[in-house]
């Protein structure tokens, strides 16, 4: 019986160890994880370290990304077994987008969809180079026209307050929009195609209650067929350029 009650003891002893060595569940990545990530396990230059810690506190502040996000592109970039250049310049074309306020949900995704899919890293950071200037271009064009984080926005007989998430999420979809009009072969010319792709998105998102009503209107009526059409030839010039260089 003591023999049995002694083993007994050693299992639950055993059990008790090796619970230690497991991740807590639910266990919440902190903006502080990320830091101390940065600083002591990616692998990068001291300078490519600061330029991500001040860049990942802005995007923190700004409700850009979370820590979450963050934490799970500097593992899967850093544990990539890509070359350390090409790492950092994928990271710091990230950290240029926050440090600007540029969204990067979309930039984040499509690195993490590439490593995923097994796509080299070199083409990964081209790719995201070139959606990021798209973003940047649909930024200053949407905030050009008051489109800015904190403005009330007056469509029709409703006031809309522009909360981050908001803004950053239609930034976002416009510029998808655009890029999958000019990637999928449609002519980028075509300035009345290319503001329908534009208006036909935003208006399943509001179909889809993802953005308020609304939003689809305050668009079509705020920019022109012609500007958004310059954004995508800017964007087919791009791509000609990326192969004309490979």
């Amino acid at each position: 019986m003591k023999r049995a009650l002694l083993g007994l003891l050693l299992l639950i002893s055993i059990g008790l160890l090796g619970l230690g060595s497991l991740p807590l569940l639910g266990a919440e990545t902190t903006e502080q994880k990320v830091y101390d990530y940065i600083n002591n396990t990616l692998e990068a230059s001291a300078q490519t370290k600061a330029i991500l810690i001040q860049a990942f506190r802005k995007g923190f502040q700004e409700g850009a990304i979370t820590p979450e996000q963050a934490y799970k592109l500097l593992e899967e970039v850093n544990e990539s077994g890509a070359e350390l250049e090409l790492r950092e310049q994928v990271l710091l074309t990230i950290a240029d987008a926050l440090l600007k306020s540029v969204p990067v949900e979309m930039l984040v995704n499509k690195v993490l969809e590439g490593l995923h899919r097994g796509i080299p890293m070199s083409i990964i950071l081209v790719e995201i180079q070139e959606r990021k200037r798209t973003l940047e271009e649909v930024k200053a064009l949407l905030e050009g026209k008051g489109f800015k984080v904190g403005v009330e926005l007056r469509i029709g007989g409703v006031t809309l307050a522009l909360q981050v998430n908001l803004w950053g999420l239609v930034i976002t979809e416009i510029a998808r929009a655009l890029e999958d009009y000019v990637r999928g072969g449609n002519d980028p010319t075509d300035s009345f195609a290319v503001k329908r792709a534009v208006l036909l998105r935003l208006q399943r998102l509001q179909q889809d209650s993802i953005i308020p009503g609304g939003i689809t209107r305050w668009v079509e009526v705020n920019l022109s067929a012609e500007e958004l059409g310059r954004i995508a030839q800017n964007i087919a010039q791009r791509l000609m350029q990326q192969k004309g260089g490979r």
